[in-house]
């Protein structure tokens, strides 16, 4: 339980870093990863988002990335903190963690040079949220089976 919840802390702290960053520092991190090859891979099969660019496009995968992350990690803590073999209270848990924390992150934005806090970033963070939760439910249900 330690371990996930270690790990739900560390991408917490990422998220807040990245958000921490004022927006000529966030703006230059995406051109940076727009540039790298896995960048322009994922640019390339990815469906454009926005429609002002791949910039902001990298952005918001990013934003869902993240929030992949979080979801994942924090629905086994979850889990392991509920003893469940199915994590639906675990899966619930880590859904309203991740949307709480979505929403704080935007507000902490809204303090930062150069960026502003908006409730469609938070739409988009719960996108990633649902991945990771399909995505743990779907590893859990599996392992379950094969038991």
């Amino acid at each position: 339980m330690a371990v996930y919840g270690l790990l739900t802390a560390a991408v917490m702290c990422l998220i807040y870093f990245l958000s921490a960053q004022n927006g000529d520092e966030s703006g230059n991190l995406s051109r940076w990863l727009m540039e790298t090859a896995i960048g322009r891979f994922l640019l390339r099969i990815l469906p454009p988002l926005t429609g002002s660019g791949a910039a902001l496009d990298i952005r918001k995968y990013a934003h869902m990335a993240e929030y992949t992350l979080l979801a994942m990690t924090s629905a086994m803590f979850y889990r392991e903190l509920t003893c469940e073999s199915v994590p639906k209270w675990a899966l619930c848990c880590s859904a309203l963690h991740s949307f709480l924390y979505a929403c704080s992150d935007e507000y902490h934005q809204t303090f930062v040079e150069g960026r502003i806090g908006q409730f469609s970033d938070v739409l988009i963070d719960m996108v990633g949220v649902f991945a990771g939760i399909l995505f743990v439910f779907l590893l859990v249900s599996l392992r379950k089976d094969r038991s």
